[in-house]
């Protein structure tokens, strides 16, 4: 098992959120949601203003089925992108789920940066964040206190195996697995989603994790920010790790392979999306193939990340909004319950 300093800690979160921006990091053009289309409906048979994207996480009313992806946390920067992306889950009521608290398992000043957090966004809807081979080694009992100093409506526990065999400091180890998930599961009171980083599930998978009793699966497969990619361009172009990161680049299962795969289980499967969703359009697609919840990452990096972020973050909301509601008018969908009922897409080939 590796061990940090904090020095290091917050030196690999900085190059993590450096490298997310980079176009070299994301496995753009593998989700497989370019060969998903919407059926255009020439006449719906209502008005613009009647479409309604809303919908609803427990007892929480969202305006949105678009989450605030986890992304990272630990280093200088991370407070202040942090509390504008609270901000807006705050303001318009979108779940965010926050990055791995690892950090605070070792140390309980961490969970500083999130109680100052939340005292400026008193309402944020925010979802905890652990990896699992943190899971397997920690009792259940400090982990609901993690939950508890957060507020957290739920918890994501990640599953990074291809992102913890090309990290130095990375600890992939995963026995056990399935056993600490379905203990969490038990002894939680808030509901437990597993999800990817990046490269999908295969249907063997998922029917494993379907049988622990989470409350969802995140898929989060190949297209957008590729973790192997990330911790390879860390080291310099002669280093092992980045000649091995190269060979692993376009590894994983895409979004839409791993959507479909949840819903061969199970139509009933509560699946959430993520992984390359760029917009609106391509979230309204998702939604439209039986996802409860897409989620998107790095657009809200990169808009928080921004000169006039507080700006950036409205506006990008604003336009995933208009987006969506454009795809459901134009497919004859008044509201996203709408799209469990009638098939409204088709597989395209190029």
């Amino acid at each position: 098992m590796s061990t940090e300093s904090t020095t290091q800690f917050e030196k690999r979160k900085q190059d993590h959120l450096r490298i997310a921006l980079d176009p070299r990091s994301q496995a753009e053009g593998l989700s497989g949601l370019s060969h998903v289309q919407l059926i255009h409906e020439a006449l719906p048979d209502m008005n613009f203003q009647e479409v309604d994207p809303s919908t609803s996480f427990f007892s929480r009313k969202l305006s949105l089925p678009i989450f605030v992806s986890s992304m990272t946390g630990g280093h200088e920067k991370a407070p202040e992108m942090n509390a504008h992306l609270a901000r807006l889950s705050s303001d318009k009521q979108l779940l965010m789920g926050v990055g791995s608290q690892r950090r605070e398992l070792s140390d309980p000043d961490a969970s500083l940066e999130w109680k100052s957090i939340r005292a400026k966004a008193p309402n944020a809807l925010l979802i905890g964040n652990l990896g699992i081979a943190q899971v397997i080694r920690t009792p259940v009992d400090q982990i609901r206190g993690m939950l508890d100093s957060l507020q957290a409506e739920a918890l994501f526990v990640h599953l990074n195996a291809l992102q913890e065999c090309l990290q130095p400091e990375g600890t992939p180890e995963f026995r056990g697995g399935y056993a600490a998930i379905e203990n969490l599961v038990q002894k939680l009171s808030v509901p437990v989603i597993v999800k990817e980083v990046g490269c999908g599930f295969s249907v063997t998978t998922l029917k494993r994790i379907y049988g622990l009793g989470v409350y969802a699966v995140d898929v989060s497969g190949l297209g957008g920010t590729h973790w192997g990619r990330v911790e390879g361009y860390r080291s310099e172009s002669e280093e092992l790790l980045f000649q091995v990161a190269e060979t692993f680049k376009d590894w994983g299962l895409s979004t839409v392979q791993s959507l479909l795969s949840a819903k061969e289980i199970n139509e009933n499967y509560t699946v959430w999306s993520s992984g390359g969703v760029r917009d609106g359009l391509q979230a309204a697609k998702l939604l439209a193939m039986g996802s409860n919840m897409i989620g998107i990452a790095q657009p809200w990096l990169k808009a928080a990340l921004s000169e006039a972020p507080e700006k950036a973050v409205n506006e990008l909301f604003e336009k995933l909004k208009l987006e969506l509601k454009i795809a459901m008018f134009c497919t004859g969908t008044a509201k996203i319950e709408n799209f469990r009922t009638k098939k409204v897409w088709k597989w395209h080939e190029h």
